[in-house]
């Protein structure tokens, strides 16, 4: 387990809202499940060119995986490391599925005004000049997709337990923002939607 030096930041993510935060090079994020089976949709910039941006894409052709275990780096679409999996008492992350908008309820739910994990981005991330069109892929944070044996994806309840975490080393200084996705229609954020903590250490 990666010793960790002062606190530097604490922010409680309300179920269904997000944050926006900024990371130091070499300081630790750590993202908290805090009552269990919340799934936490992430994502970051390049604080220094807003056009380089964490990518599940990239971060699996490097890979050649889906998932990532401790000691994995996490890349951004110049292929450039951005982040190390430092600690992760889950092991349940999904890079394969977008974030949720309002048409994902609409199209595939037929529900209006949905409270969504693009929205909440675009708000938290407004004070930074990010705007939607910008917003990258997500590292959906303990969700649990399984692939199945003909190809099909299956959404299924989370694992993760009250407390469970995913800790990440950052590479350079980042933008980055949790959604505590307010997914509710479908198996992913267990039996209701709550929070999650994000905490930055030196």
């Amino acid at each position: 387990m990666v010793k960790l030096g002062k606190l530097v930041d604490e922010i409680r993510i309300p179920g269904g809202h997000a944050r926006a935060f900024q990371i130091r090079k070499s300081q630790f994020v750590t993202i908290t499940d805090l009552e269990g089976e919340q799934v936490g949709d992430f994502i970051a910039f390049n604080k220094s060119n807003l056009d380089e941006k964490l990518s599940p894409t990239h971060t699996r052709t490097s890979l050649l995986s889906v998932s990532v275990s401790v000691g994995d780096l996490l890349r951004s679409n110049y292929r450039s490391p951005m982040f190390e999996v430092v600690d992760d008492t889950v092991g349940s992350h999904d890079m394969l599925l977008a974030m949720c908008d309002e048409w994902r309820y609409l199209v595939d739910y037929g529900v209006k005004e949905h409270r969504n994990c693009m929205a909440n981005f675009e708000e938290a991330l407004k004070p930074y000049g990010i705007a939607r069109q910008a917003l990258p892929d997500p590292f959906n944070v303990f969700q649990h997709t399984k692939i199945c044996s003909d190809g099909s994806l299956q959404q299924l309840r989370g694992v993760s337990k009250p407390g469970d975490y995913i800790r990440l080393r950052s590479l350079m200084d980042v933008i980055g923002a949790v959604s505590a996705c307010p997914m509710d229609l479908n198996p992913i954020g267990g039996a209701k939607i709550s929070d999650l903590s994000v905490k930055i250490n030196d």
